[in-house]
């Protein structure tokens, strides 16, 4: 089974680790397990001096968040993969998703307001209604 773990710079991701650690004791076999943040430097480059380095920022820093993150995996005894995309979040992990042939994606989901729904809507609900496999939400 191939799992994608979306996770995020917040305190949602040490939950979201947690659960995916339960289901993965929970298998037969290990999962195939990839931790996945989405960067977009487009989003960010407007609001930055000119000739900086936005992306590389970054990625480094998802590299770092990564590393952290997977630490927690390690210590739990299960082996990761990692994916540090470049985008619109939603758009960028169900691509990856079906490129990967994924299992599943686990991810967190934040409560909106009913104005940010209504103007920016939310990366989970975009990832769900467009995803072609399961799509696990942790609150």
């Amino acid at each position: 089974m191939k799992l994608a773990v979306l996770l995020a710079d917040d305190q949602l991701s040490k939950k979201i680790l947690e659960k995916t650690i339960g289901l993965c004791q929970a298998f037969a076999e290990a999962p195939e397990i990839t931790l996945i943040h989405v960067i977009n430097a487009r989003a960010i480059a407007e609001d930055v001096e000119v000739g900086a380095d936005v992306e590389g920022n970054l990625a480094f820093d998802a590299e770092e968040l990564i590393a952290e993150k997977g630490a927690v995996l390690e210590k739990a005894g299960i082996s990761y993969k990692t994916a540090i995309l470049n985008g619109f979040p939603a758009k960028e992990v169900n691509r990856y998703a079906k490129e990967k042939a994924l299992d599943m994606i686990i991810m967190g989901h934040h409560d909106l307001s009913l104005v940010q729904k209504v103007t920016i809507g939310s990366v989970a609900n975009k990832v769900v209604q467009q995803a072609e496999c399961p799509v696990l939400l942790i609150k």
